[in-house]
């Protein structure tokens, strides 16, 4: 919208000009509520073009509060943050030179918000605590427990949920002392949710009952079964799908009697679940299509949609539809990137990923689960726990298969290598875990250390199996498998750094190594971890043309090395281990059908605190 002003505006009485710019401001505060932000937008376009060409005066705080805190909303709401803080930064300085100290706290909160939003939490913690601080000053009860409670939701972000749960407490009681009921009831939701994530799930449902009793009692019959809803949510996540199935089905006509057809939708979709879970394929399929046909009827294109499909897919993927469940999780994912669902997506490139693998196409489903695992590992960072973790580790799952495939192919091709990978595996695990490396670098060793011989597949099985003496061409073709490897798995991506593992795990520590000639440290401290427990398990095992060395001989042959085929620290390491038995259970034997799984279990342990990490304790495919 564009105004046009002539001479005589310059003769226009003050009223006059408060009512025009009053009646923009109402122009854009009426398309904001009908959610057109781009024409409030414009109306305030117009508010501060006529204020600044016509040298307007500051005819009265609302007025100039009005147009910056509308311009603030408007940014927000169309996910412009940067713009919208730059406008709240402005208010809150005119708000200081104006003296109002209690609309200060209200934009302190506005800019908590939008800050978190950002992923800028340190700043938003900061302006979240000075409007706790304005609020408790003011002596002002709601304005306190909304600062709370926006705190509990940025230390829920942070992972930080005893925090958040103290933040909660702290606005429940002073929700109860001021005897607001319904506040109570919702921060005693918000409270729950925080214990279903930490998985403390009694305590979750004393919170949902404590709000579901306030709700009966003061008639917020929608309120209570919405509560219902989250109690049976809490039910089937501890697999207790009977009691769920109760709650749901209660909670549903409660729904259907007050005609809330946004819960009946949560409720039909929340069922599909269950009962996908039951292995009831029927009644997940009935209560599908009910919220499907709600959808439909709707127009409705949001995260019910996402949440509908990618069980409609699921419900393909039992009936071995495979076609359909692909199709179902590519409108899942268009829909995700196009509202920018992460969560969603995540979980939707998981199902996706599943699908792959169980039609035997493992390259595709890799490329599904790297993304999935990604989007993961950011949500898990910004604290969301249990479910994701969950996944995660599921996803993880389902690359050891891969893993556990391509290894045993090795293992096949050579008889007398049987159990190599599981075995240097073993080893590397233990070697990374005595150097107090961190949990995401041991998974990445131990997937290198499992494929680090999947290049032998495109060696011929006479120079592997050949039982005497190999030609200086054969040895050739030999110094060719760590490349080998690294071209088979190219377009494969894991969610570890593990190809320059595999690549470099023959150097030698003098840089007379194959097949970059790396020296000392510029070699990945992951190869040369595998390079040292490969080496050790090769000597320790039968080969075609030579039985198995002792540990002790291995390691003497191993020491003569020291400091020109191995990395000193880190044979020392592996000759402390042998020396106090810790590799007994490990050389020189048959693995187990799982023993890939065994290990991997071992890897799912938290950091260790920095203070003892070792200097070894560098990014696995870097130099240190």
């Amino acid at each position: 919208m564009t105004v046009k002003f002539c001479d005589s505006d310059k003769g226009q009485s003050v009223s006059s000009w408060v009512d025009t710019l009053t009646n923009l401001l109402e122009l854009a505060r009426t398309a904001s509520d009908g959610f057109n932000y781009e024409r409030a937008l414009n109306y305030l376009a117009t508010m501060e073009e006529l204020w600044e060409s016509k040298a307007l005066p500051d005819f009265s705080v609302e007025l100039r509060s009005g147009l910056l805190g509308e311009k603030g909303r408007a940014f927000s709401k169309l996910g412009r943050y940067s713009e919208a803080v730059e406008q709240y930064e402005k208010l809150l300085k005119y708000y200081k030179d104006k003296g109002a100290f209690p609309k200060r706290a209200g934009v302190f909160l506005e800019m908590g918000q939008l800050l978190a939003k950002q992923g800028e939490f340190d700043r938003a913690l900061g302006y979240v605590h000075r409007a706790l601080a304005a609020y408790r000053q003011l002596e002002d009860p709601p304005g306190t427990c909304k600062s709370l409670r926006n705190l509990g939701v940025i230390y829920i972000e942070l992972g930080e949920f005893e925090d958040a749960e103290m933040a909660y407490n702290e606005a429940i009681e002073i929700a109860r002392k001021d005897n607001r009921q319904i506040l109570f009831a919702d921060l005693n939701n918000n409270l729950g949710a925080i214990r279903n994530m930490k998985g403390n799930w009694q305590g979750a449902l004393d919170c949902y009952r404590v709000s579901c009793e306030v709700y009966e009692r003061e008639g917020e019959l929608r309120k209570a079964a919405y509560t219902s809803n989250n109690i049976g949510i809490t039910f089937l996540e501890q697999g207790q799908y009977e009691t769920a199935l109760k709650t749901f089905i209660s909670a549903l006509k409660v729904a259907e009697s007050i005609k809330d057809a946004s819960l009946s939708l949560i409720l039909s979709i929340n069922l599909t679940d269950l009962y996908l879970k039951r292995n009831e394929l029927e009644e997940a399929k009935r209560y599908c299509h009910n919220a499907t046909q709600y959808l439909e009827s709707e127009g409705l294109r949001n995260g019910q949609l996402v949440e509908t499909k990618k069980l409609a897919g699921r419900i393909a993927l039992e009936d071995r539809k495979y076609e359909p469940a692909r199709e179902y999780f590519d409108d899942c994912l268009e829909i995700c990137r196009e509202l920018g669902l992460q969560y969603l997506e995540a979980e939707v490139l998981f199902e996706k990923g599943n699908l792959l693998f169980h039609t035997n196409q493992h390259m595709e489903a890799l490329q599904m689960l790297e993304s999935s695992f990604h989007l993961f590992s950011l949500l898990e960072a910004a604290g969301r726990i249990e479910k994701t973790e969950k996944l995660i580790n599921s996803i993880e799952e389902l690359y050891l298969k891969v893993f556990e495939s391509m290894a045993f192919k090795v293992d096949q091709k050579d008889h007398y290598t049987k159990g190599h990978s599981d075995r240097v595996a073993n080893l590397t695990l233990l070697l990374a875990q005595e150097l107090h490396l961190k949990g995401s670098e041991i998974k990445a060793l131990i997937g290198a250390a499992l494929l680090h011989d999947i290049g032998k597949l495109d060696i011929a099985d006479s120079i592997l199996k050949k039982t005497g003496k190999l030609t200086a061409e054969e040895y050739g073709q030999i110094k060719q498998h760590p490349d080998l490897g690294v071209s088979r798995l190219s377009g494969m991506k894991f969610p570890w750094d593990i190809i320059p593992l595999i690549r470099y795990h023959h150097e030698r520590y003098d840089g007379a190594g194959y097949p970059g000639g790396l020296a000392g440290e510029l070699i990945p401290l992951g190869a040369r971890i595998i390079c040292v427990a490969d080496v050790f398990d090769a000597l320790t095992s039968e080969r075609p043309y030579r039985y198995a060395f002792s540990p002790e001989r291995a390691l003497q042959i191993m020491k003569e090395e020291m400091g020109a085929a191995f990395d000193p620290l880190l044979l020392e390491t592996l000759i402390s281990l042998v020396g106090t038995g810790r590799t007994d259970q490990i050389i020189n034997r048959h693995t187990r059908p799982d023993e890939m799984y065994q290990i991997w279990a071992q890897c799912r342990f938290k950091n260790p605190p920095e203070a003892v990490q070792s200097a070894a304790a560098t990014p696995l495919s870097t130099s240190i």
